[in-house]
């Protein structure tokens, strides 16, 4: 008997303060209409960076541009060194290996300027969503400078390609 009445007590007691937290207090506002409004204030914010967002996305047109013109190389590349090499051609090889040294370099100089880019990136959304301008004008700004030294080293990278293909022709 003790123990049905103990469970009849929780019961109440659950159901009773369930109740209490389902009913919302006169003076606060309906929590579905705050979500509707963040999302109107966060496009503001992104408004304010628009020119900003398209040179960004210009910049990274020309990266994946610039990226694929490498990848062409590269396949380029692949003829070339299998005839040096059925050729016999040493000389040619150890020239290109040099610069291939360099194109190493210089991939790792982009890998680290992409990492960074990344950061100023997130760090820019961050900013947009704490709807801090002044923050995101400094993220935004950083990222445009840092994609165009990526978009630099990448076209040194294609340069440095097109010796290698040079040295092999």
């Amino acid at each position: 008997m003790k123990k049905k009445l103990m469970l009849l007590l929780m019961c109440s007691m659950v159901l009773g303060a369930g109740s209490a937290f389902a009913q919302t207090p006169a003076g606060t506002a309906n929590p579905s209409s705050i979500k509707a409004a963040a999302p109107v204030k966060k496009l503001q914010v992104l408004k304010e960076f628009q020119d900003e967002l398209h040179t960004l996305n210009g910049l990274r047109e020309t990266r994946l541009e610039t990226k694929d013109g490498i990848v062409h190389k590269q396949d380029q590349l692949v003829d070339l060194t299998l005839a040096a090499k059925e050729n016999k051609d040493k000389e040619a090889l150890i020239q290109a290996a040099d610069i291939r040294k360099q194109i190493r370099a210089t991939h790792q100089e982009i890998k680290g300027l992409y990492d960074s880019f990344r950061t100023e990136a997130k760090a820019f959304r961050q900013a947009v969503k704490d709807r801090d301008q002044a923050q995101a004008q400094t993220h935004i700004d950083s990222a445009i400078m840092i994609l165009g030294q990526v978009n630099a080293k990448l076209a040194t990278e294609a340069s440095l390609y097109d010796q290698v293909i040079a040295i092999f022709s």
